[in-house]
């Protein structure tokens, strides 16, 4: 319960730095309650199943599930502070949008979509709650996806070539060799 509630004031920093932010025109709007409504749930269910369920704890899962939470903390927050002003929880395009390739970014196209997947699967992980996980497999991560697959759509429409040629060298959630 202690790591859960760590977990979710971790994301009430992340909202309170988000608000803070540059607004634009926002898209695809139905994600965010959708993408945040899940996450919740992905939450509650690690908790409900952990207290109503109650079975051994396999330590070596919860010791894995806390390694990606960590992993996936230090990924979101490198993210947000490398963007700055231009950090939001929403699909926004602003005016003054700058194609962010410096820090993390020069790994991965989308940092905080890594995070945030890692973190869906470590948290029911660290409960060793294998329902929230499925949860989390399959609710979470198909409508995180069709968030992202709209995203790289924004930004060609903004970027164009330029956004491509990134697309091209940089891989967009997990930083393995691209083949040249």
């Amino acid at each position: 319960m202690i790591f859960l509630i760590g977990a979710l004031i971790e994301r009430l920093y992340e909202w309170r730095f988000s608000h803070q932010a540059e607004r634009g025109q926002r898209k695809m709007e139905w994600s965010y309650t959708a993408l945040h409504s899940l996450y919740l749930a992905v939450f509650a269910g690690a908790a409900a199943e952990r207290l109503l369920y109650p079975h051994p704890v396999q330590w070596w899962v919860s010791g894995v599930g806390g390694g990606l939470f960590i992993i996936s903390m230090v990924v979101r927050l490198t993210a947000i502070r490398t963007l700055g002003r231009f950090w939001s929880l929403h699909l926004e395009i602003r005016d003054q949008h700058q194609l962010v390739t410096e820090g993390i970014y020069r790994y991965l196209r989308h940092p905080a979509y890594s995070s945030i997947m890692l973190e869906v699967i470590a948290v029911p992980l660290v409960a060793n709650a294998y329902g929230s996980l499925l949860l989390s497999v399959g609710a979470y991560l198909p409508v995180l996806l069709a968030r992202w697959r709209r995203e790289e759509r924004e930004m060609i429409g903004r970027f164009g070539e330029q956004y491509v040629a990134y697309r091209q060298r940089v891989p967009a959630f997990f930083p393995w060799p691209r083949g040249q």
